[in-house]
């Protein structure tokens, strides 16, 4: 009898240790829930501050056409999730923007783009060449990920990088830069 008490109280035992961890499962469960949607919204008004404060740089500029602060105005209208090390960088970019280094930003953009399309490349079987930005392009372009004119944009913004990387005290007008930037920006949000 003393053992029939003891498997029944064991029994209980390992019921309530079950229910407790299923109870801890699931309030764990709706903590990450909530914490995933905090900083999906935090991500989404990161991604809006960053799009006006470029908005904002371009205003400031001379000579910067028009029709680039509307297409900035539409991508705005249009953001989706990026990852966590998109932000990283194009925080990076917001802060050489802000401190006047402009073609560090343009580099730093660059290297996003040249990741993001690696990263889609390298999952392509059909891509056989080297993983270099000209090379990424040109195959982002053949494969109908990046328009026509998108592609040409980005060869300058692959320009103003190689000078950036390889040359000294490098200057660029501010429309130029203005344009490579948006090109950016534009490709890292075509290249999900």
């Amino acid at each position: 009898m003393k053992n029939e008490d003891n498997s029944w109280l064991i029994i209980a035992v390992l019921g309530l240790l079950i229910a407790w961890l299923f109870n801890d499962k699931y309030e764990r469960a709706i903590k990450t829930d909530r914490i995933i949607k905090r900083l999906r919204k935090d991500n989404y008004e990161t991604k809006k501050a960053y799009l006006g404060l470029f908005e904002k740089y371009l205003k400031t500029q001379q000579n910067v056409d028009v029709g680039i602060i509307a297409e900035l105005e539409k991508l705005k209208t249009s953001v989706d999730t990026l990852d966590f090390t998109v932000h990283i960088e194009l925080e990076t970019v917001i802060s050489n923007l802000s401190d006047g280094k402009t073609t560090e930003a343009v580099r730093v953009l660059a290297k996003v783009v040249e990741n993001k399309l690696k990263d889609k490349a390298t999952k392509d079987e059909s891509f056989k060449g080297k993983p270099m930005l000209h090379n990424l392009l040109t195959y982002a372009k053949k494969c109908s990920w990046i328009t026509a004119m998108q592609f040409e944009n980005a060869l300058l913004l692959k320009d103003l990088r190689n000078k950036e990387s390889h040359e000294l005290d490098v200057f660029s007008d501010t429309r130029t830069i203005g344009l490579s930037i948006f090109s950016g920006i534009d490709l890292i949000y075509s290249l999900k």
